[in-house]
């Protein structure tokens, strides 16, 4: 867009269409036109009219993301002219105020003029502030940072120990998203949550819990909370916690890495969500203490979840919900789960668990498998005992899913449990393994079994791909 206006602007003199209309719009609809573009591409703009040179001083949004300090002989100089840059930057936009900034910076940047820019923002009223801080000592941030009005939107990342003052308020903050941050404070990280009393929307990713033994959040507005724990090198992760969430309003809850040590949740009405993606370390693999603990913290954290209407949940966390006893008694009836997806990897091993959810929705209506069922080792597979069904089970089910089928015993045992008692059951979708495409033969008798299977309902079609 910038390049047409430029060409227009270069070009109007020869072609004779008289004065140079883009120059004579507002700054409003200029700022518009330059928020399609990178800040450097921005800052170039000053050079297409007398009108355009101070345009750019004045616009809401910086992103400083692509300014990444070079990693070549010249990265001081270099690193020193951007420095230079951000201060002119700063100083000709004076106290206007700033919608969004961004920057990611390492050891190379002065620490105390990324502070001052920091400060400098905050007094421009910033309403969305992203800032990765690459540096290996830690950054202490400006104090005023942690009780900035304005902030509407923060997204931190440093790696590096994130140093909480005792005075935290973010009135406005509705989105927080912190990565790759350090914490070792429990009370300061449960003040920096209970202190946003309007945050709908937290992000917690690949983040180290070091020496914690609780990570409380506590948010009352919250709608949707992210927990990305999936390094399974991270020594400090969660499965050394307790996890206490008191969140009344929640909408959504992913919950990625391994198991914590214990869950304590509060009511969540208002659920409509729940992903649930466990991984298992080596270390709960170990002894049967282990194993039992892990299932207990899992199995305590699905009753938090019992008002969710669509679950997604994993092969490895399913194999960790069997190790608990007595699953079924031990979990709520899920009244609101309508609709159930399974992701990879199911093991053998976790058909019970996935059995026992079976039997506590007795309102679902739909299934899938996003994954491929296993071949089980052995001959009778215990998990899809056809005789052992109750009179609900799948008596709402209208649709079902299977990716990557194969033709195992231990699927078609699946098929048949469902086909035999979900009269409702509209649709069954299965779309075949690569191995099925590569045997086309074997594909046909599959396809054949399949068709020939009894149904409880009298309009259910099969659909085979």
């Amino acid at each position: 867009m910038v390049l047409k206006n430029q060409n227009l602007l270069e070009g109007q003199n020869n072609m004779g269409q008289g004065e140079d209309r883009i120059s004579k719009l507002s700054d409003f609809l200029l700022h518009h036109i330059l928020s399609f573009l990178t800040t450097k591409s921005v800052v170039r703009t000053s050079i297409l009219s007398k009108r355009w040179r101070y345009v750019w001083t004045s616009i809401p949004n910086l992103n400083f993301l692509e300014w990444r300090s070079p990693t070549t002989k010249d990265a001081y100089l270099d690193t020193k002219r951007f420095m230079n840059f951000m201060d002119r930057v700063l100083f000709l936009r004076g106290i206007s105020n700033i919608q969004k900034f961004a920057l990611i910076c390492n050891d190379v940047f002065d620490k105390s003029r990324v502070n001052a820019w920091i400060s400098m923002l905050i007094r421009c009223k910033v309403e969305e502030l992203v800032l990765y801080i690459q540096v290996k000592d830690p950054f202490l941030f400006p104090l005023s940072l942690f009780t900035c009005g304005s902030l509407i939107k923060l997204t931190l990342e440093t790696y590096s120990v994130l140093n909480l003052p005792k005075s935290i308020s973010f009135p406005r903050l509705r989105i927080l998203r912190l990565c790759s941050i350090k914490f070792k404070d429990e009370y300061s990280i449960e003040q920096l949550f209970s202190n946003c009393p309007v945050l709908e929307d937290l992000i917690i990713s690949f983040c180290r819990w070091v020496n914690m033994k609780i990570v409380c959040i506590s948010a009352p507005a919250l709608k949707r909370l992210l927990i990305d724990d999936l390094d399974i090198a991270n020594v400090d992760s969660l499965h050394n916690c307790e996890v206490k969430i008191h969140a009344p309003s929640l909408e959504s809850l992913t919950l990625k890495g391994r198991v914590a040590k214990e869950y304590h949740l509060s009511s969540f009405p208002s659920l409509v969500v729940a992903d649930i993606d466990f991984i298992i370390g080596k270390n709960q693999r170990q002894t049967r203490q282990e194993k039992i603990g892990c299932g207990a913290s899992v199995t305590k954290l699905l009753r938090g979840l019992s008002n969710t209407k669509h679950l997604n949940i994993s092969g490895e966390t399913l194999e960790a919900l069997s190790f608990a006893d007595d699953l079924v008694n031990n979990l709520p009836t899920f009244h609101n789960l309508i609709q159930l997806d399974v992701t990879p990897e199911v093991q053998h091993s976790a058909d019970k668990s996935l059995f026992g959810l079976l039997q506590i929705a007795p309102n679902l209506e739909s299934l899938s498998f996003y994954t491929s069922l296993s071949a089980c080792p052995y001959d009778d597979n215990e998990g899809w005992t056809l005789n052992m069904v109750s009179g609900c089970l799948f008596l709402h089910l209208k649709s079902v899913f299977f990716d990557e089928f194969c033709g195992y015993k231990r699927e078609m045992d699946l098929v048949k449990l469902i086909l035999k008692n979900a009269r409702a059951l509209q649709i069954m979708s299965i779309k075949s393994s690569s191995f099925l495409e590569e045997n086309l033969d074997t594909k046909v008798v599959v396809m054949r079994q399949l068709l020939r299977l009894p149904r409880d309902s009298t309009t259910c079609v099969i659909e085979f791909s």
